[in-house]
Protein backbone atom coordinates (compact mmCIF):
# COMPACT_ATOMS: atom_id res chain seq x y z
CA UNK A 1 0.00 0.00 0.00
CA UNK A 2 1.56 3.44 -1.23
CA UNK A 3 2.51 5.59 1.99
CA UNK A 4 0.56 8.30 0.72
CA UNK A 5 -2.38 6.36 0.99
CA UNK A 6 -4.28 8.18 4.11
CA UNK A 7 -7.33 7.34 5.78
CA UNK A 8 -9.94 9.30 3.21
CA UNK A 9 -8.65 7.06 0.50
CA UNK A 10 -8.82 4.16 2.63
CA UNK A 11 -12.42 4.69 3.25
CA UNK A 12 -12.94 5.11 -0.44
CA UNK A 13 -11.07 1.82 -1.48
CA UNK A 14 -13.72 0.32 0.75
CA UNK A 15 -16.64 1.86 -1.01
CA UNK A 16 -15.59 1.05 -4.04
CA UNK A 17 -15.10 -2.65 -3.12
CA UNK A 18 -18.32 -3.13 -1.66
CA UNK A 19 -19.75 -2.01 -4.48
CA UNK A 20 -17.52 -4.00 -6.84
CA UNK A 21 -19.28 -7.31 -4.88
CA UNK A 22 -15.58 -7.37 -2.82
CA UNK A 23 -16.85 -6.08 0.15
CA UNK A 24 -15.71 -8.88 2.84
CA UNK A 25 -11.66 -8.40 1.39
CA UNK A 26 -10.56 -5.39 2.65
CA UNK A 27 -9.08 -6.95 6.05
CA UNK A 28 -8.06 -9.84 5.11
CA UNK A 29 -4.78 -9.49 4.99
CA UNK A 30 -3.78 -6.42 7.65
CA UNK A 31 -1.89 -8.02 10.24
CA UNK A 32 -1.92 -4.47 12.18
CA UNK A 33 -5.56 -4.17 12.37
CA UNK A 34 -7.45 -3.12 15.16
CA UNK A 35 -11.49 -3.99 14.43
CA UNK A 36 -14.11 -2.59 16.49
CA UNK A 37 -17.83 -3.18 16.66
CA UNK A 38 -19.11 -0.99 19.64
CA UNK A 39 -22.78 -1.93 18.87
CA UNK A 40 -22.38 -5.84 18.32
CA UNK A 41 -25.47 -8.14 20.04
CA UNK A 42 -24.91 -8.95 23.41
CA UNK A 43 -22.25 -11.77 23.75
CA UNK A 44 -20.89 -11.37 20.10
CA UNK A 45 -17.49 -10.13 20.37
CA UNK A 46 -16.60 -6.48 19.85
CA UNK A 47 -12.87 -6.22 19.08
CA UNK A 48 -10.77 -8.13 16.81
CA UNK A 49 -6.68 -8.07 16.58
CA UNK A 50 -5.74 -8.52 12.92
CA UNK A 51 -7.63 -8.92 9.64
CA UNK A 52 -7.39 -12.68 9.72
CA UNK A 53 -8.98 -13.15 13.26
CA UNK A 54 -11.71 -11.17 11.76
CA UNK A 55 -12.04 -13.01 8.80
CA UNK A 56 -12.16 -16.12 10.55
CA UNK A 57 -15.11 -14.98 12.58
CA UNK A 58 -17.17 -13.47 9.73
CA UNK A 59 -16.73 -16.08 7.14
CA UNK A 60 -20.02 -17.55 7.31
CA UNK A 61 -21.94 -14.80 7.82
CA UNK A 62 -19.68 -12.92 4.79
CA UNK A 63 -20.46 -16.27 2.74
CA UNK A 64 -24.19 -16.06 2.93
CA UNK A 65 -24.89 -12.08 2.61
CA UNK A 66 -27.72 -11.80 0.72
CA UNK A 67 -27.29 -8.00 -0.13
CA UNK A 68 -26.04 -6.59 -3.74
CA UNK A 69 -24.51 -3.32 -2.44
CA UNK A 70 -25.47 -0.48 -4.89
CA UNK A 71 -25.03 2.84 -3.25
CA UNK A 72 -22.93 4.42 -0.51
CA UNK A 73 -25.84 7.62 0.53
CA UNK A 74 -25.80 10.75 2.71
CA UNK A 75 -21.41 10.12 3.56
CA UNK A 76 -19.98 13.06 5.24
CA UNK A 77 -16.80 13.29 6.44
CA UNK A 78 -15.03 14.63 9.11
CA UNK A 79 -11.58 15.37 8.85
CA UNK A 80 -10.00 15.44 12.59
CA UNK A 81 -7.55 17.77 13.99
CA UNK A 82 -5.27 14.10 13.94
CA UNK A 83 -4.06 13.23 10.46
CA UNK A 84 -4.68 9.71 10.94
CA UNK A 85 -7.90 9.76 11.65
CA UNK A 86 -11.43 10.90 10.19
CA UNK A 87 -14.55 9.86 11.28
CA UNK A 88 -17.24 8.93 8.48
CA UNK A 89 -20.94 9.00 8.66
CA UNK A 90 -22.97 7.00 6.18
CA UNK A 91 -25.62 4.82 4.47
CA UNK A 92 -24.82 1.71 2.98
CA UNK A 93 -28.21 0.81 0.46
CA UNK A 94 -28.82 -2.43 -1.78
CA UNK A 95 -31.21 -5.17 -2.50
CA UNK A 96 -31.90 -8.10 -0.44
CA UNK A 97 -31.17 -10.84 -3.90
CA UNK A 98 -33.29 -13.39 -1.50
CA UNK A 99 -36.09 -11.36 -1.54
CA UNK A 100 -35.74 -8.13 -3.92
CA UNK A 101 -36.56 -5.78 -1.35
CA UNK A 102 -34.53 -2.64 -1.29
CA UNK A 103 -33.18 -2.27 2.49
CA UNK A 104 -30.43 0.26 3.71
CA UNK A 105 -28.53 0.92 7.40
CA UNK A 106 -26.76 3.87 8.53
CA UNK A 107 -23.16 3.36 9.67
CA UNK A 108 -20.84 5.36 11.48
CA UNK A 109 -16.59 4.45 10.66
CA UNK A 110 -13.53 5.84 13.12
CA UNK A 111 -10.75 5.71 11.00
CA UNK A 112 -7.44 5.57 11.50
CA UNK A 113 -4.51 4.95 8.69
CA UNK A 114 -0.43 5.70 9.58
CA UNK A 115 1.88 5.17 6.76
CA UNK A 116 -0.98 3.66 4.52
CA UNK A 117 -1.54 1.12 7.22
CA UNK A 118 -5.11 0.85 8.56
CA UNK A 119 -4.40 0.66 12.94
CA UNK A 120 -7.90 1.09 13.52
CA UNK A 121 -11.41 0.34 12.08
CA UNK A 122 -14.30 1.00 14.63
CA UNK A 123 -17.75 0.94 13.09
CA UNK A 124 -20.60 1.73 14.66
CA UNK A 125 -23.74 -0.02 13.62
CA UNK A 126 -27.72 -0.37 13.95
CA UNK A 127 -27.54 -3.97 14.42
CA UNK A 128 -31.60 -4.06 14.42
CA UNK A 129 -31.76 -2.10 11.46
CA UNK A 130 -29.41 -4.51 9.48
CA UNK A 131 -31.44 -7.45 10.90
CA UNK A 132 -35.15 -6.16 9.79
CA UNK A 133 -33.36 -5.43 6.34
CA UNK A 134 -32.11 -9.22 5.96
CA UNK A 135 -35.34 -10.66 8.04
CA UNK A 136 -33.01 -12.15 10.94
CA UNK A 137 -34.60 -10.42 13.83
CA UNK A 138 -35.97 -13.32 15.38
CA UNK A 139 -32.27 -15.42 14.92
CA UNK A 140 -31.07 -12.04 16.37
CA UNK A 141 -33.19 -11.83 19.40
CA UNK A 142 -32.99 -15.13 20.29
CA UNK A 143 -29.41 -14.76 20.37
CA UNK A 144 -29.18 -12.03 22.69
CA UNK A 145 -31.08 -13.38 25.67
CA UNK A 146 -32.51 -10.91 27.60
CA UNK A 147 -29.20 -10.02 29.26
CA UNK A 148 -27.05 -6.04 28.46
CA UNK A 149 -24.13 -6.14 27.98
CA UNK A 150 -21.76 -5.86 30.75
CA UNK A 151 -18.94 -3.07 30.97
CA UNK A 152 -15.44 -4.29 30.54
CA UNK A 153 -13.24 -4.97 33.88
CA UNK A 154 -12.17 -1.25 35.26
CA UNK A 155 -8.43 -3.13 35.55
CA UNK A 156 -8.45 -3.91 31.91
CA UNK A 157 -4.84 -2.86 30.75
CA UNK A 158 -3.68 0.96 31.02
CA UNK A 159 -3.67 3.02 27.53
CA UNK A 160 -0.20 4.22 26.99
CA UNK A 161 1.07 7.48 28.41
CA UNK A 162 -0.36 10.42 26.07
CA UNK A 163 -3.23 7.70 24.71
CA UNK A 164 -6.57 7.93 25.79
CA UNK A 165 -8.55 4.87 27.18
CA UNK A 166 -8.89 3.33 23.47
CA UNK A 167 -6.34 1.44 21.28
CA UNK A 168 -4.98 2.92 18.55
CA UNK A 169 -6.65 6.57 19.32
CA UNK A 170 -3.83 9.03 20.50
CA UNK A 171 -4.68 12.56 22.02
CA UNK A 172 -4.27 14.80 19.11
CA UNK A 173 -3.90 18.45 19.28
CA UNK A 174 -6.73 20.31 20.89
CA UNK A 175 -8.65 16.63 21.86
CA UNK A 176 -10.74 17.33 24.69
CA UNK A 177 -9.48 21.14 25.23
CA UNK A 178 -11.73 23.30 23.05
CA UNK A 179 -14.76 25.09 23.03
CA UNK A 180 -16.87 21.89 22.02
CA UNK A 181 -15.10 19.71 24.17
CA UNK A 182 -16.39 21.83 27.06
CA UNK A 183 -19.94 21.64 26.28
CA UNK A 184 -19.22 17.57 26.00
CA UNK A 185 -17.75 17.76 29.63
CA UNK A 186 -21.05 19.61 30.68
CA UNK A 187 -23.07 17.38 28.74
CA UNK A 188 -21.71 14.49 30.32
CA UNK A 189 -21.56 16.14 34.49
CA UNK A 190 -25.48 16.59 33.35
CA UNK A 191 -26.02 12.76 32.80
CA UNK A 192 -23.98 12.06 36.03
CA UNK A 193 -25.78 14.44 38.07
CA UNK A 194 -29.30 13.20 37.07
CA UNK A 195 -30.32 16.63 35.75
CA UNK A 196 -31.90 16.23 32.35
CA UNK A 197 -32.64 20.53 32.45
CA UNK A 198 -28.93 21.30 32.81
CA UNK A 199 -29.04 19.05 29.76
CA UNK A 200 -31.48 20.40 27.58
CA UNK A 201 -30.14 24.28 28.67
CA UNK A 202 -27.32 23.50 26.57
CA UNK A 203 -29.39 23.18 23.16
CA UNK A 204 -30.20 26.28 21.33
CA UNK A 205 -33.77 27.28 21.47
CA UNK A 206 -33.89 26.07 18.01
CA UNK A 207 -32.01 22.80 17.68
CA UNK A 208 -32.17 19.51 15.90
CA UNK A 209 -31.36 16.48 17.84
CA UNK A 210 -31.52 13.27 15.54
CA UNK A 211 -31.07 9.78 16.06
CA UNK A 212 -29.94 8.10 13.16
CA UNK A 213 -30.06 4.61 14.60
CA UNK A 214 -33.49 4.09 15.61
CA UNK A 215 -35.76 1.46 16.78
CA UNK A 216 -39.62 0.65 17.83
CA UNK A 217 -39.50 2.85 20.60
CA UNK A 218 -37.14 5.23 20.40
CA UNK A 219 -37.61 8.72 18.44
CA UNK A 220 -36.08 9.54 15.02
CA UNK A 221 -36.05 13.20 16.00
CA UNK A 222 -36.43 16.21 18.20
CA UNK A 223 -36.71 19.91 17.62
CA UNK A 224 -36.64 22.81 19.84
CA UNK A 225 -34.78 22.72 22.99
CA UNK A 226 -38.22 22.50 24.62
CA UNK A 227 -39.15 19.09 23.24
CA UNK A 228 -35.89 17.92 23.49
CA UNK A 229 -36.11 18.97 27.41
CA UNK A 230 -39.41 16.76 27.41
CA UNK A 231 -37.69 13.87 26.17
CA UNK A 232 -34.89 13.82 28.02
CA UNK A 233 -37.27 14.18 31.21
CA UNK A 234 -39.02 11.42 30.21
CA UNK A 235 -35.29 9.23 29.93
CA UNK A 236 -33.36 10.01 32.50
CA UNK A 237 -33.15 7.00 34.72
CA UNK A 238 -35.74 5.03 32.48
CA UNK A 239 -33.72 2.17 31.09
CA UNK A 240 -30.00 2.86 32.57
CA UNK A 241 -28.78 4.60 36.26
CA UNK A 242 -25.77 5.67 34.60
CA UNK A 243 -22.51 5.49 37.13
CA UNK A 244 -20.02 6.24 34.29
CA UNK A 245 -18.74 7.44 30.76
CA UNK A 246 -15.95 5.26 30.15
CA UNK A 247 -14.30 4.68 26.98
CA UNK A 248 -14.08 8.25 26.05
CA UNK A 249 -12.34 9.57 22.83
CA UNK A 250 -13.26 13.53 21.63
CA UNK A 251 -12.51 13.79 18.07
CA UNK A 252 -12.11 17.40 17.64
CA UNK A 253 -12.54 18.00 13.96
CA UNK A 254 -11.67 20.80 10.84
CA UNK A 255 -14.79 22.76 11.26
CA UNK A 256 -14.31 24.41 14.32
CA UNK A 257 -18.39 24.24 15.27
CA UNK A 258 -18.51 20.55 15.02
CA UNK A 259 -16.84 17.59 17.44
CA UNK A 260 -17.04 13.68 17.54
CA UNK A 261 -17.65 12.08 20.70
CA UNK A 262 -17.56 8.42 21.62
CA UNK A 263 -17.87 7.11 24.53
CA UNK A 264 -19.67 4.21 26.73
CA UNK A 265 -22.71 4.65 29.25
CA UNK A 266 -21.75 2.10 32.11
CA UNK A 267 -24.12 1.50 34.92
CA UNK A 268 -27.06 -0.71 35.75
CA UNK A 269 -29.92 -1.37 33.80
CA UNK A 270 -32.81 0.14 36.09
CA UNK A 271 -35.31 -3.56 34.79
CA UNK A 272 -32.73 -6.02 36.04
CA UNK A 273 -30.16 -4.47 37.89
CA UNK A 274 -27.57 -6.00 35.98
CA UNK A 275 -24.54 -3.98 35.26
CA UNK A 276 -24.71 -2.60 31.44
CA UNK A 277 -22.54 -0.69 28.87
CA UNK A 278 -24.06 1.10 25.86
CA UNK A 279 -22.36 2.25 23.04
CA UNK A 280 -22.58 5.64 22.01
CA UNK A 281 -21.15 8.29 19.43
CA UNK A 282 -22.49 11.80 18.98
CA UNK A 283 -21.77 14.31 16.18
CA UNK A 284 -22.43 17.81 18.06
CA UNK A 285 -22.59 21.06 16.34
CA UNK A 286 -21.92 24.05 18.90
CA UNK A 287 -22.46 27.55 18.50
CA UNK A 288 -21.89 30.08 21.03
CA UNK A 289 -21.97 27.94 23.09
CA UNK A 290 -24.99 26.31 22.22
CA UNK A 291 -25.45 23.00 20.61
CA UNK A 292 -27.43 23.45 17.35
CA UNK A 293 -27.55 20.27 16.03
CA UNK A 294 -26.96 16.72 17.20
CA UNK A 295 -27.02 14.00 15.56
CA UNK A 296 -27.18 10.84 18.54
CA UNK A 297 -25.82 6.91 17.53
CA UNK A 298 -27.10 4.79 20.21
CA UNK A 299 -26.87 1.25 20.34
CA UNK A 300 -30.50 0.54 20.38
CA UNK A 301 -30.16 -2.76 21.00
CA UNK A 302 -27.97 -2.55 23.92
CA UNK A 303 -30.52 -0.29 24.94
CA UNK A 304 -33.61 -2.13 24.60
CA UNK A 305 -31.67 -5.34 26.18
CA UNK A 306 -30.88 -2.93 29.46
CA UNK A 307 -34.69 -1.72 29.61
CA UNK A 308 -36.22 -4.83 29.49
CA UNK A 309 -38.09 -3.91 26.06
CA UNK A 310 -36.64 -5.82 23.38
CA UNK A 311 -38.89 -5.08 19.76
CA UNK A 312 -41.68 -8.03 19.30
CA UNK A 313 -40.33 -10.69 16.84
CA UNK A 314 -41.45 -10.59 13.51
Amino acid sequence: MPTSTGPLQVFERFRDRVLAGEWGAWTDHSDDITIELPCAPPGSPRRFHGGAEFAAHTEASRAAMPVRFEEFRDVVVHETTDPEVIVVEYTMAGTVTTTGRSASAPFVLVLRVRDGRVLLWREYQNVLAIAEALGTVDALLAGVGGRPVPPEPANSPAPAPGATSRPGIASGPGTESGPGAAVYDRIRRAVLDGSPDDYADLYAADAVLKFPFTAPGFPRSLHGREEIRAHLRAAFGRAVRIEEFRDVVVHETTDPDVIVAEHAIVGAATASGLPCSIANLLVLTIRDGHIVHQRDYLDVLGAAVAAGRLPASR
